[in-house]
């Protein structure tokens, strides 16, 4: 039965529950979290989940706090990891597989939510997630795995590791708030630009900051929102190293401002769910090159590539353009000299191409295209005939694709077509002949098959 709390204050609650799951052999098993009520919690609570760090427990309180939970009036609850290989730190203990994939961490996690909403009025637009270290490894998976769960997201000490599975292909843009310590040499501070460049363009942010610093506390950089995104922002804080909490925000303590961040956003509020990747290279005051963008010689714009080392050390912080399976829509525009052509690729590493295709300058590029063999590691490219050709590529964006959008953009391009196209057998275009069978389109509604050995 529900438990209403609006007509009286009803006592507080802090205890262990134990609930049945499967594991990721399908087998039940029995797991646990910490619940907290406050005494002061009304209808229609919001929800926190707070995930502990690698080595860490139910019985942590951080890095959101029952304190916090009190002054608000919101319920938190503490998953129990079970024990994981940490390769990285050589050693097994309690923690999270935090690989970006819907596993049976992401599906307690969600059980757990769902066991808390049996007993207890839980808004659920207003269902927030924060993890410490290993927690906010977890935190910025399901940041992609749940957006259509959790309204909001923070991390504190911890970012995606894990070969960086962020995969662009989560619900919705999230907004998310980053705190991380200068003296961090665990989850390596020196290693964060790569995370928030990723993050940035993954939820449609502005690459270029506004920042305000506190000279011994704090940089705080806040990557605006554009239309249709939200923000990220990222605290730096002076001295801290590897911890799950700091005094030095302006709220007063990490916890705080992680609710401060939290409270201003429900699921309802406004983005564009099929936004999956808008880098925004062209913001006044970024510099691609000094983010991992290329763009020189033949290249207008080339992002992306697969890890440096066979190590496990920092080259397991990346950067990397991933696509999972589904329909995609590349859309950019061009300046320059009008008419030119250009090369439009996205290709999987080690595999095929997804998109090899040509534009022209002066029109707004619109392309369809398919990932249809699971999650991948792509490389991004825009390049040009002759280095003299002058191209410039703004407004890249890449969205989730409809189905009635695969057929009228490719439609559209066979209507415009001056010259052959050439697609395989799955229909996905190709700027030439490759081996295998190829359908080539000649006109609007005239094609043939060719086999290249």
């Amino acid at each position: 039965m529900l438990f209403s709390v609006s007509a009286a204050f009803a006592l507080k609650v802090d205890k262990i529950v134990s609930i049945s799951v499967k594991d990721d052999k399908g087998k039940t098993e029995s797991r646990s979290y910490r619940l907290y009520v406050p005494d002061n919690v009304k209808d229609n609570a919001p929800l926190v989940v707070s995930l502990h760090g690698a080595n860490g427990n139910q019985l942590a309180n951080r890095p959101m706090t029952t304190e916090v939970a009190d002054e608000e009036g919101f319920i938190v609850v503490y998953p129990q990891g079970k024990t994981v290989d940490f390769y990285l730190a050589g050693m097994n203990t309690t923690g999270w597989v935090s690989s970006g994939e819907v596993n049976a961490d992401v599906e307690f996690i969600k059980a757990i939510i769902e066991d808390v909403k049996k007993n207890y009025s839980v808004d659920s637009k207003r269902i927030y997630c924060c993890g410490f270290s290993n927690g906010g490894m977890m935190t910025y998976a399901l940041s992609n795995t749940c957006a259509d769960i959790f309204a909001a997201f923070a991390s504190i000490s911890g970012f995606q590791m894990n070969e960086f599975h962020f995969r662009h292909t989560g619900a919705r843009p999230v907004p998310f708030l980053h705190i991380h310590g200068k003296a961090d040499d665990f989850v390596k501070y020196s290693l964060m630009p790569t995370i928030v460049d990723e993050m940035v363009a993954r939820i449609g942010a502005n690459p270029v900051p506004v920042k305000t610093t506190v000279p011994g506390k704090y940089t705080k950089s806040v990557y605006e929102a554009t239309e249709g995104g939200f923000p990220y922002v990222y605290y730096e804080m002076d001295g801290m190293g590897h911890n799950d909490m700091t005094n030095n925000t302006p709220e007063g303590n990490s916890a705080k401002t992680m609710w401060a961040h939290f409270k201003q956003y429900t699921l309802d509020t406004p983005c564009d769910a099929t936004l999956k990747w808008m880098p925004r290279v062209e913001e006044e005051g970024y510099k691609p090159a000094q983010h991992g963008w290329i763009n020189t010689g033949k290249s207008i714009l080339r992002y992306g590539g697969a890890k440096h080392a066979s190590d496990n050390s920092d080259h397991n912080v990346y950067r990397s353009f991933q696509l999972d399976k589904g329909n995609y829509k590349l859309t950019f525009k061009s300046s320059g000299d009008v008419g030119k052509k250009f090369l439009v690729r996205i290709k999987k590493i080690g595999g095929d191409y997804v998109l090899d295709t040509t534009a022209e300058v002066g029109e707004d590029a619109a392309f369809c295209f398919k990932v249809e063999d699971g999650w991948g590691e792509y490389i991004f490219a825009l390049t040009r005939n002759d280095n003299a050709d002058n191209i410039s590529v703004t407004n890249i964006a890449l969205h989730s694709a409809t189905a009635e959008e695969m057929t009228s953009v490719s439609a559209l391009e066979a209507s415009s077509m001056d010259t052959p196209r050439y697609y395989n057998l799955a229909g996905v275009p190709s700027s030439r002949l490759r081996k295998g069978f190829n359908i080539v389109q000649t006109g609007p509604n005239a094609s043939k098959t060719i086999f290249v050995k």
